[in-house]
């Protein structure tokens, strides 16, 4: 009895230092990232009928009761970035509250506390809990969905609660996407094993839920499709085509597919676990699935379910089986590992404790590397740094440039930072052509104080490095400030700001724009070009028309005609 207390002691500590990293996330104040800005944009510029009934801006896709409530958020506090963050953030809390349910109901003590400890610690389950998508609710709604279902297939549900739970579901899924296919696949155990005191009640309550949760499944498929552009049912299928199967069957096997795609939850991926070995602990899942079909069927099947019907939509082409689209496929993953770590445990500790002991800390502490290495607050391009130094040591009449990667976040901040948006010019897309850049700086060309701000650089393009080597030939640089990222997993680009003096005859003289040698490439992936996505969000100040017209600023009006998001900016 004292172990077992001390036991639940543990795990309550392991979930409140969860709590904190996901504060210390939620409270860091990082700066709104592209894909961020791409859906806050679209949530404050519509009304609310417009934004839960018609296509979102700049190919985004997300969850009609998600939107709702982050339009709602607004409405009643005001856009800012902890209320943009805010659903995020209360889901990301709720998920580890019910995981900690949900670990205890299906693993032994030492299973729990080792689970508990790699959810609490799971750094892309900190990270979306402090950014405004919608993939901290997906793995929630997941996890809610699957208490539901343990619940139903462990006791025997009486008629309110069989409604409760079939109610419950049914408004869940219109909080996430992936929700339609956790409900399919938790439909299985449900009707394997849903108890009740006679066959006739028992096929009641399995149709009660199956059915509700079905017909909502089908309204909020329904509705997703309706509302989405064709062009843009393309561009996410050219954007994640990694997460669908390849055409052949015979290179699905040499690549891996879909077991690479797992592999990659646990690898240095931007929704990665970050674990030293990834494979390794892939694997460990795949076993601790097995331990779990051996000691507790109905539990196994609770969890892979969702994982089967999420590779047979990819599949089937319906939906990507990749990186953050499968982020709510994390916690599964996590119990596995945990119900192996407990088999272990429990088969060593019979010989010897302390051996048992060592085994299971020796498997659970290079999980917890990635947190303990880099804690949180992670920050990603954090344009709000550079903007404060360019306020601090600007002057009136001084040049700014920003590299188009950067103009959504500056475009959300610049009020804050005293800036209007006739004061900078916003360059334009040029990937694969990046001489059209340094034609754009050309126009800075005799100031003597010239800013350029960058983030959101793609390193396969160089076009920072690009740009800089030319204002480097052309001018001197006279000061600089570099925010690095802060993060765990492949490295991010920086926010940057430089300031040059173009104002010397003989270095403007020594290099020209189409001339200069470039380190970029000359070809533009498919997934990476510039016309769909969130990098249209902001029109270019630029003109560059014909295959040899060079890129010439716009007049000032058209600048003060262009898009205006300012309506972000924290008030």
């Amino acid at each position: 009895m004292k172990a077992r207390i001390i036991l639940q002691i543990a795990i309550a500590l392991v979930a409140l230092v969860g709590i904190g990293l996901r504060v210390a996330q939620y409270a860091g104040d990082t700066s709104l990232l592209l894909d961020e800005i791409a859906l806050v944009r679209g949530i404050v510029d519509s009304d609310l009928v417009p934004l839960l009934t018609q296509p979102l801006p700049f190919d985004q896709v997300a969850p009609k009761g998600f939107l709702l409530m982050q339009k709602l958020a607004v409405l009643a506090f005001g856009p800012s970035d902890y209320v943009h963050r805010l659903l995020p953030f209360l889901c990301s809390m709720v998920g580890l509250c019910v995981f900690w349910r949900l670990s205890t109901l299906i693993l032994p003590g030492t299973g729990a506390l080792v689970a508990m400890l790699l959810y609490a610690t799971a750094t892309p389950l900190v990270v979306f809990g402090g950014q405004a998508k919608q993939y901290s609710t997906d793995v929630c709604v997941a996890l809610l969905l699957t208490l539901l279902a343990h619940r139903l297939i462990s006791q025997k549900p009486t008629t309110r609660e069989t409604w409760l739970a079939a109610i419950g579901g049914a408004a869940l899924l219109w909080l996430s996407q992936p929700a339609v296919l956790v409900a399919a696949g938790l439909a299985v155990p449900i009707a394997l094993w849903m108890r009740a005191d006679s066959q006739g009640a028992r096929l009641r309550n399995i149709a009660t839920v199956t059915g509700a949760w079905g017909l909502s499944a089908a309204m909020v498929t329904g509705a997703g499709l309706a509302s989405m552009r064709p062009s843009t049912r393309d561009y996410l299928h050219v954007y994640w085509a990694s997460g669908f199967p390849p055409d052949s069957l015979l290179e699905a096997v040499r690549i891996e597919w879909p077991w690479n795609n797992i592999k990659l939850l646990f690898d240095f991926i931007p929704a990665g676990l970050a674990y030293p070995w990834p494979a390794f602990y892939a694997t460990m899942a795949a076993l601790g699935l097995l331990v779990l079909w051996v000691q507790q069927r109905p539990a196994a099947v609770l969890l892979v379910s969702p994982m089967l019907v999420a590779i047979g939509a990819a599949v089937a082409r319906q939906y990507p089986f990749s990186d953050r689209l499968i982020l709510f496929l994390t916690p599964s993953m996590i119990l596995a590992i945990g119900a192996l770590i407990a088999a272990g445990h429990g088969l060593v500790g019979r010989y010897s404790m302390p051996a048992a002991a060592v085994i299971a800390l020796g498997l659970t502490a290079p999980a917890l590397y990635p947190v303990v290495s880099t804690p949180p607050p992670y920050r990603i391009e954090h344009v709000k740094a550079v903007l404060a130094h360019l306020q601090d040591n600007r002057e009136a009449t001084d040049a700014i440039y920003v590299y188009y990667g950067a103009a959504p976040a500056v475009s959300v901040y610049d009020a804050a930072f005293g800036l209007s948006r006739a004061e900078y010019a916003v360059g334009g897309c040029h990937r694969g052509e990046s001489h059209r850049y340094l034609e754009e700086l050309d126009n800075f060309r005799g100031n003597a104080r010239v800013w350029l701000v960058l983030t959101h650089s793609l390193p396969i393009y160089r076009e920072r490095e690009d740009m800089l080597a030319y204002l480097d030939a052309i001018g001197t640089q006279k000061e600089r400030v570099i925010v690095a990222s802060h993060a765990v997993g492949p490295a991010r680009a920086p926010a940057e700001v430089y300031r040059y003096d173009l104002s010397t005859v003989s270095k403007l003289a020594s290099a020209k724009a189409s001339t200069f040698a470039l380190t970029g490439q000359d070809s533009v992936n498919a997934q990476n070009n510039c016309d769909n996505g969130p990098q249209v969000m902001i029109p270019s100040d630029f003109e560059c028309t014909g295959p040899d017209a060079r890129c010439t600023r716009r007049p000032p009006a058209s600048v003060r005609a262009a898009a205006d998001v300012r309506r972000l900016v924290n008030r």
